[in-house]
This record gives structure tokens, C-alpha cells and sequence, in this order.
């Protein structure tokens, strides 16, 4: 069986797909994000599938903030309004949509982040959490 990226970095696990569109198990596809999490300071409180196509991962950082980074292939609105909801209910202070595609938006209550800057948003949640 052979497993083939789109785009490799440390971060981008999410794009990992095997041969006859069977995904990678869940602990390899977010592995290298975890890590690279946990090496900027962020802790990983847990993973969970949130549909078949979204991955959330909880965040602490040493300040004891919560975050919350769902990961998915396409922007849906429901995302959005699901990680609004998670903030309102005080589940998480903050939360981040990533996905495959190009736009960004930092706007909003939950910022819109591509999966190739993922790089970027580890980094400022890392300063952030350190504050």
C-alpha cells in the first residue's frame, strides 16, 4: 500500500490519502499535526471526527487557553456556525477552520485558515499561548 501527499510539510498530514481513495487511519493523518503542535508549547486535549469529512483538534496552551482547529476538505457554513456554537457555550476561547483550498478570512469570529499556512497559525497560537 502506498501513501501519496498532494502537499508535504510537517503540518499538512490532512492531504494524506492511500491508493483507492481509503483514508489513512486517523492517528497517522493528524500525527505530524500533533507534534508539531505539542513541539510549539500547545497541548493536545483530543482529537475527534466531527463528520466523515472534519477533524476537530482541542488545543491548550500554557496559559490554559482552550482552542479548537477543525480540518476539512471544503468550507461548509455549518462548520462555521458549529465552532461559533463551541465558543458560545464556552466549550473553547477560540476557533479555527483549516481546510484544503486557498481562501483566508481573519475577520470573523472563526478565522478561515488553508491548510498550506498551517504552519503560520501553529505559530501564533504557540506566541499567544505563551502571553
Amino acid at each position: 500500500m502506498t501513501i501519496v501527499t498532494r502537499d508535504y510539510s510537517p503540518y499538512n498530514c490532512w492531504s494524506l490519502h492511500v491508493a483507492r481513495e481509503r483514508t489513512v487511519p486517523l492517528s497517522e493523518r493528524t500525527a505530524n499535526v500533533q507534534r508539531a503542535f505539542a513541539d510549539l508549547g500547545l497541548r493536545v486535549l483530543g482529537a475527534v471526527w466531527a463528520s466523515p469529512s472534519a477533524l476537530d483538534l482541542a488545543l491548550q496552551g500554557p496559559n490554559g487557553r482552550d482552542s479548537v482547529v477543525r480540518f476539512t476538505d471544503a468550507l461548509k457554513p455549518s462548520d462555521a456556525g458549529t465552532l461559533k456554537t463551541m465558543i458560545a457555550q464556552g466549550d473553547f476561547t477560540r476557533a479555527f477552520l483549516v481546510h484544503t483550498g486557498a481562501e483566508m478570512d481573519l475577520s470573523g469570529e472563526v478565522q478561515v485558515w488553508p491548510l498550506s499556512r498551517i504552519d503560520e497559525l501553529a505559530a501564533i497560537l504557540a506566541a499567544e499561548a505563551k502571553r
